[in-house]
């Protein structure tokens, strides 16, 4: 929420050289003495040797199950779409005339509306059946995408940014959420870090895509138009998934 501007100003007031410096070194400022003090291995006093036995699907078990692929086909979807949209988000805009500045505050707007996605869909995921809540999410994503499409002010720009935000905040939850309703925990990592590997190539893809799409042809409208609609699908989608056991109250 708070960088987009702070990069804006540096870039206007001492160029964009200088801007990338600023945004390098605070990140090394803050990120590096955070490291050093709290990230340590843990001693072996520390560790625990009574932990639950972790049950689920090994990893192999899990790649060859319908639910697993159709986690992965729509997070690629949705790769694509969401970070190619918000690569080229700043370009649209000020594409579109509206001021560097303006484009900043969208990009804030983004990153609000990602954190507060994030806590809103984990709230909801504890309470409804994850594909739905899925759908629901990646359907706002797509209103976002296409009214992108259409953004030819400053509030609508913020507006589209504001909803792609709730989509790029919720997957995060979405995505894990659903790997241990589905596999349980015994091979968690190794599928998610799969999951995330075509995420991963899908976000590359993305924005080199819509970058293509308009030096061919002047505008982002029809591949944005393009990709709302494969939001929508890959929303719905989602609704194939088989119900999943819910996890057992634990009680302290």
């Amino acid at each position: 929420m708070i960088l987009p501007f702070f990069a804006q100003t540096m870039i206007s007031a001492v160029g964009w050289r200088a801007g990338y410096l600023s945004l390098g070194g605070l990140a090394m400022l803050v990120g590096l003495p955070l490291t050093w003090r709290y990230v340590h291995e843990r001693t072996p006093e520390h560790q625990s040797f009574h932990s639950a036995p972790q049950q689920g699907m090994t990893w192999q078990q899990g790649l060859r199950t319908f639910p697993f692929w159709i986690i992965v086909v729509v997070l690629f979807v949705s790769s694509v779409s969401m970070n190619g949209t918000i690569t080229h988000l700043a370009a649209l805009l000020t594409d579109r005339r509206i001021s560097a500045r303006g484009a900043a505050l969208s990009a804030s707007m983004l990153g609000g509306s990602s954190l507060l996605g994030r806590l809103a869909v984990g709230w909801i995921l504890d309470r409804y059946f994850g594909a739905r809540v899925a759908f629901v999410v990646y359907l706002i994503t797509a209103g976002g995408i296409l009214l992108l499409v259409h953004a030819n002010t400053l509030l609508m720009g913020c507006a589209a940014a504001g909803l792609i935000g709730v989509g790029a905040g919720g997957e995060a939850d979405i995505t894990p959420y659903l790997l241990t309703r589905y596999f349980g925990l015994h091979a968690f990592s190794t599928l998610y870090g799969f999951t995330w590997t075509f995420y991963a190539i899908a976000g590359a893809l993305g924005p080199i895509i819509l970058g293509r799409t308009f030096d061919s042809t002047g505008s982002y409208t029809s591949l944005l138009t393009l990709l709302a609609g494969s939001m929508a699908l890959a929303g719905a989608l989602m609704l194939s998934l088989p119900r999943y056991t819910r996890p057992r109250k634990f009680v302290l």
